[in-house]
């Protein structure tokens, strides 16, 4: 068996590169795609958004398979998926066939993103996945960084389509290589007779556990949703409080450093305290930085963020980890399928709703709803939390 910390540094390095050719991918590109083809803006982002719909009316299927054989299949196939996703985008002549790229990249988002590969590691380790689990997302809070600077560099030498078509390369020679050879089969699991789980809608989970299931999928799509309108629209909401393009470019530097030290600091010390704590903590410093950002003084904004970036760098490890300390590490993938359908779905809207939002109430109107949004996934965080408590103490 190969050390825990190489196999999460590998599939950490692929995950970097998923996000980054994927939910990252249009941040840089997007321009140079429209100035190519003339295009409509709209219709440039409107592909990711069919994408990310796409992958959520898998998802749950995709949970059920790892439940089964591990996520080594899985994720191997994400690759392959994102290869063929990204080279139709570099040959795309019209809409229909990037259309039809950014459907490939959605199912690729499904089989390959977060919720998939912790579902692997919980697969493999049990409840020890939890520090594998903060080592891939130390790497994947790269992405934007790395990719970004990448992206910007290739798309100004060749092109966008060559860029797309290097990516598609970089995951058949490094993602795939990795998923296969590097990371570890599961044991398959052999499903129980269908007479023994007649009657439940959710097999091996009791209502508690159902509850739980609730409870998480409200913190996480209300997380969601507040998270994406203010990565798509920061900028925005940034301008119309009066700073200029590079001054709002440069407060929102402050999101990824710190995203990444809270993930460093709970790898040193967060494995003390029950994910679910870890919850609360991660939702309410979001709470915090987005009520901040249209009370403070310009000048010292970068604290709010710093609080939103901390935030958002713990909700990811929690995300991975919460579902494995509560369903345990068969059932977890499961549970992490069936969310994983409406967090695509209000993902894939939030940036049209902010858009909205933002032209008809304003930034402060808008960042006052979005605080109110965070605030109700803390009681729903709280929530959680007691009834992660009812059922340790009722577990056999």
């Amino acid at each position: 068996m190969r050390p825990r910390w190489v196999v999460a540094s590998g599939v950490g390095l692929v995950q970097m590169l998923a996000f980054g050719t994927s939910l990252y991918l249009l941040t840089v590109l997007s321009q140079p795609i429209r100035a190519d083809t003339g295009w409509p803006l709209p219709w440039i982002i409107g592909g990711m958004s069919a994408g990310q719909l796409a992958g959520a009316a898998v998802a749950p299927r995709v949970g059920r398979w790892i439940k089964r054989h591990g996520g080594r299949p899985a994720l191997s196939v994400s690759s392959l998926l994102f290869a063929a996703g990204l080279a139709t985008l570099a040959l795309s002549p019209n809409l229909a066939v990037y259309f039809a790229g950014w459907i490939v990249i959605g199912l690729a988002m499904a089989c390959g993103l977060y919720d998939v590969a912790f579902g692997a590691l919980g697969r493999l380790y049990g409840l020890e996945a939890r520090r594998s689990i903060t080592t891939v997302t130390l790497w994947g809070g790269f992405a934007s960084t790395v990719f970004w600077s990448l992206s910007g560099v290739l798309v100004t030498a060749v092109g966008w389509r060559w860029t797309c078509g290097a990516f598609a390369l970089m995951h058949l020679v490094i993602g795939l290589p990795i998923y296969r050879f590097l990371l570890p089969a599961a044991e398959p699991h052999l499903e129980p007779p269908p007479r023994e789980r007649a009657g439940s809608a959710a097999p091996g989970l009791s209502a508690a556990a159902r509850s739980a299931i609730l409870l998480l999928g409200a913190v996480l799509m209300t997380e969601t949703l507040v998270a994406s309108i203010i990565s798509v629209h920061l900028v925005t909401l940034l301008r119309e409080r009066g700073l200029t393009m590079a001054a709002a470019i440069g407060l929102g530097v402050f999101i990824g450093p710190t995203q990444v030290s809270a993930r460093f600091g709970e790898s040193m010390f967060g494995t003390r305290i029950h994910p679910s704590l870890t919850m609360i903590v991660a939702v309410g410093a979001i709470t915090v930085g987005v009520g901040l950002l249209p009370i403070l003084p310009l000048s010292v904004a970068a604290v709010a963020l710093m609080s939103y970036g901390a935030g958002i760098g713990l909700v990811s490890i929690s995300r991975g980890s919460l579902p494995l300390y509560l369903f345990g590490p068969i059932e977890a993938p499961v549970v992490s399928g069936l969310l994983g359908r409406p967090i695509a779905v209000t993902s894939a809207l939030a940036p049209s709703i902010g858009a909205f939002l933002i032209t008809h109430a304003g930034s402060q109107v808008t960042l006052w709803l979005l605080t109110a949004v965070s605030a109700i996934s803390v009681g729903a965080a709280v929530a959680l939390r007691g009834q992660a408590r009812r059922m340790m103490t009722v577990s056999p």
